[in-house]
């Protein structure tokens, strides 16, 4: 994409973006740059650039970069933009072009494996970034998925500079918009709905507006939530700034067991914070971005709480017609402004009616939420429900459900800012054996092999199932080598579908004799 695209898409009399000098420039440094910058737009997310040929090749990546090794992070191609923007930080004007707040991220120097244009057209750039945040080897692979703009693949090499970690726990180094929470077994609980039967019909009334009729009720109302919440052990009579800053999950590999902890499901959202104050909300992203307005449906569904005051905690998601969150749905609604859709999943309550409820026990605080949410008649706000015990049911149940994993708690645990082990996420891992039938070229500095191109065993036949391309060890990849070597054969093992990301003829075929045990995250 050249920079012609970048200047047609601006007004630069009235944005603060720079305008390009010339068809190209240069960085000041004697090597090529990089910059990652957290675009607050329509739809918040990451837009990655790297210098080459005297511009900015840009990519925006909706989750931000993972540290993980090998996973994948969904990266849209942009339009190029000028060596000058990486120094760009700002508000871009509403009604203009990426209309919203920029951040600078990260920023330093990288270093291709080879010519950088050559490996771009191929669709396969290996290379390394030396930055503040992020570091070590990276790869972006072109998909073949169809889209108004070309889809790649961001993805963290294994290396020393991989870890449990992504961009947003990075940001200021406080971390990342965490953890997406709901039941396992049971699908998160809509606040109760208002029925009324006419001529022998069922129907729904949604409430927009607070649901006390007088001013006095109302007074009488908080009242009694008021005393509810300072009859809660450990609570205190004194308000929760707004502003508060959330609590956050550490990982690991199983789920915790004993009845000392619960376990909700990990939902793939937005995280999202209610400050209410007399009445009038203020929701916040993560990282403090006012949502306020972007959500009216939500807002208005909290407004009609019978409280003046709290503090919530909760994920913002979209659901599918499994009662999964879909994150694709979600930034679809987040284009279109389109908030119908979305569901407000509440898992904590950190203050009600100037009473903080910060140091009571968890199980306490969400038994208090859920009473205060069924108060309410609207769709748009639900409860995260929980089971106490059984970690280890509870997550596999959630791996038969097709779920990303849970977040188990310590049900006597209090909200505090930050990481913690007291919430942990569990997230899993499947494993299953493949038919190795061929291999892919080795890239880069990589020796021996690229991918494993695996198959299954149905019936009597094998069916192609997908490629391995990580989390081989040195040795392993000389051990392997040598087995394709010795399995190699023209012919080939199985049919290819018509949208592998390869051409068939690069394929090194193999007798599918080798047989390899495989841990994924998805298909």
């Amino acid at each position: 994409m050249s920079l012609r695209d970048y200047e047609r898409k601006r007004r630069f009399a009235e944005t603060p973006e720079p305008a390009p000098d010339g068809a190209r420039g240069t960085s000041r440094t004697k090597k090529p740059i990089f910059v990652v910058q957290l675009h607050h737009a329509r739809a918040r997310h990451y837009d990655f650039r790297l210098e080459v040929d005297g511009a900015l090749k840009s990519w925006a990546v909706p989750k931000g970069p993972s540290l993980r090794a090998g996973e994948k992070r969904l990266a849209v191609e942009v339009e190029d933009h000028p060596v000058s923007y990486a120094t760009f930080e700002g508000d871009i004007p509403q009604g203009h072009y990426g209309g919203g707040h920029v951040d600078i991220f990260d920023h330093g120097t990288w270093a291709p494996d080879g010519e950088p244009l050559r490996a771009l057209a191929k669709g396969h750039l290996d290379f390394e970034l030396f930055g503040t945040k992020l570091r070590g080897r990276w790869t972006l692979v072109r998909t073949h998925l169809r889209g108004a703009k070309a889809q790649w693949l961001l993805l963290k090499r294994s290396d020393a500079e991989a870890r449990d970690a992504e961009a947003d726990d990075l940001i200021g180094e406080v971390g990342r918009s965490d953890e997406k929470q709901v039941m396992v077994s049971n699908k998160p609980k809509p606040a109760k709905r208002a029925t009324r039967q006419s001529t022998g019909a069922s129907k729904t009334r949604n409430v927009n507006a607070p649901t006390m009729k007088t001013p006095a009720k109302f007074a009488l109302a908080t009242q009694r939530w008021r005393k509810r919440a300072l009859g809660l052990q450990d609570a205190r009579d004194k308000p929760v700034a707004a502003g508060f800053k959330p609590q956050l999950c550490s990982q690991q590999a199983t789920a915790p067991e004993g009845e000392g902890w619960l376990h909700e499901t990990k939902w793939d959202g937005y995280r999202l914070l209610t400050d209410l104050d007399a009445r009038k909300v203020h929701l916040r992203s993560r990282n403090d971005l006012d949502w306020s307005e972007k959500f009216p449906r939500i807002a208005r569904a909290i407004e009609a709480l019978p409280v003046a005051s709290a503090r919530l905690d909760g994920e913002l998601i979209a659901l599918d017609a499994k009662g999964h969150s879909d994150f694709s749905a979600l930034q679809r609604a987040l284009d279109s402004g389109d908030d119908a859709a979305l569901r407000y999943v509440v898992f904590d309550l950190p203050a009600l009616e100037n009473i903080d409820l910060r140091q009571t026990p968890l199980l306490e605080r969400k038994a208090l939420l859920e009473s205060l949410l069924q108060s309410v008649e609207s769709n748009a706000l639900m409860f995260s429900t929980h089971i106490v015990g059984h970690g280890e049911r509870v997550f596999a149940a959630a791996g038969r459900q097709q779920l990303e994993g849970i977040v188990s708690k310590r049900v006597d645990s209090p909200y505090t800012e930050g990481r913690s082990r007291d919430w942990v996420k569990v997230k899993h891992a499947n494993t299953d054996e493949f038919v190795v039938v061929g291999y892919s070229a080795p890239q880069g500095a990589r020796q021996g092999f690229g991918s494993l191109l695996l198959a299954s065993v149905e019936g009597d036949a094998l069916h192609y199932v997908g490629r391995v391309g990580t989390g081989f060890n040195d040795a392993q990849i000389r051990t392997l080598t040598r087995q394709l070597k010795m399995l190699a054969t023209d012919a080939p093992s199985v049919e290819l579908p018509a949208h592998v990301p390869f051409r068939a003829n690069t394929v090194r075929w193999v007798r599918p004799e080798l047989v390899v045990e495989v841990e994924f995250r998805g298909w």
